[in-house]
């Protein structure tokens, strides 16, 4: 081949390698942008997507807690006439744990425990429709979610009268710090600090008439107890037992497993009642020998949903299938307030 020809072929190809190499250029710069197109729409349509998922789930925290509030005000009819005593559980929700029970008839009301500061304002108008007058106030043990209500009225009762209040005695505190250093004593010293005259401790073996209604204390803290748990507050509760004519409520309070072997021994088949209050709230709380004594035909937790339905422990929700699968109807705070009537 000639040099000039040579020279020329190569100038043609180098020419048309130019042309397509601008087009493919051309091509990949439209790919490209395709592509960034493509994903920009993808992260704009996710960004919607997950705006959209915030704001329902918004709506629906929203909705949840205009519930939640509307509920903590609710006053069932708490006169059951001349048919027995109506029980009533209270409690948040979508909130805390805590023990806040009603027991009234016609023109009598009694209160257990009382739970947080937030029952104040309904305990209040409960205790108004009574003429500011309540027979008797149970208190199972001073933890805050059990007994702070009461220490808020009583500290500023605006008229109200408590005829009686009733308690379990406590372990010596520097008892229950060493052996429970985990603990929350607050409620306790404030409670002491009080210095209520008219306070009656309970012991184990007390009975006495409640509205009509028969009171016996199965369990509360004595010396006995103590080397059997390290959780004397709680297992040092007031654990007792109301009975009408046909219909019996046993209340546990945060009485928990230590107690078992011992309840279950000492009391057997006559632990059965009709109702029942899970001890602490369902969570943990006593054994399955001894639910399995009371078998009751309704059990109270007083644990809102995130207790019962909650990842961090399944025993709150294994007491629950134990109950169910007992026969028994669940309460718990989802419908609170609860009612049911003992004849």
């Amino acid at each position: 081949m000639k040099k000039k020809t040579w020279i020329a072929w190569c100038a043609a190809g180098l020419l048309l390698a130019a042309v397509l190499g601008a087009d493919i250029w051309k091509v990949n710069q439209k790919v490209n942008a395709l592509s960034v197109s493509v994903q920009e729409m993808q992260q704009t349509q996710q960004a919607q997507g997950e705006q959209i998922l915030q704001q329902s789930e918004l709506m629906a925290l929203q909705a949840e807690a205009a519930a939640v509030k509307d509920r903590d005000s609710v006053i069932p009819v708490l006169d059951p006439g001349t048919d027995g005593w109506l029980v009533t559980q209270y409690g948040n929700p979508g909130g805390q744990q805590e023990m806040c029970y009603t027991i009234t008839t016609e023109n009598g009301l009694v209160i257990v425990d009382g739970g947080f500061s937030y029952e104040v304002p309904r305990l209040r108008k409960i205790i108004a429709e009574y003429g500011n007058s309540v027979e008797a106030w149970i208190l199972t043990h001073p933890h805050p979610d059990h007994i702070t209500a009461f220490m808020d009225i009583y500290e500023d009762p605006q008229g109200i009268i408590i005829h009686h209040i009733y308690t379990a005695e406590q372990a010596p505190q520097e008892l229950m710090e060493e052996k429970a250093p985990w603990d929350d004593f607050s409620a306790l010293e404030r409670f002491r600090a009080l210095n209520i005259p008219n306070l009656e401790y309970l012991h184990k073996g007390d009975q006495l008439d409640l509205l009509g209604l028969k009171m016996e204390v199965l369990s509360a803290y004595d010396t006995e107890m103590e080397p059997l748990t390290k959780d004397l507050m709680n297992d040092g509760s007031l654990m007792f037992r109301i009975s009408g004519k046909e219909d019996s409520m046993l209340f546990c309070a945060d009485v928990g497993t230590s107690l078992t072997k011992t309840l279950v021994k000492e009391y057997g088949e006559t632990l059965k009642s009709d109702y029942l209050q899970m001890g602490h709230h369902g969570f943990g709380g006593l054994g399955k020998k001894f639910y399995r004594l009371v078998a009751p035909r309704a059990a109270f937790f007083d644990a809102p949903d995130w207790l019962v339905n909650g990842e961090d422990d399944r025993s709150t929700k294994k007491n629950e299938e134990l109950m169910r699968a007992m026969g028994c109807t669940i309460f718990f705070y989802y419908t609170a307030p609860n009612q049911i009537l003992l004849k």
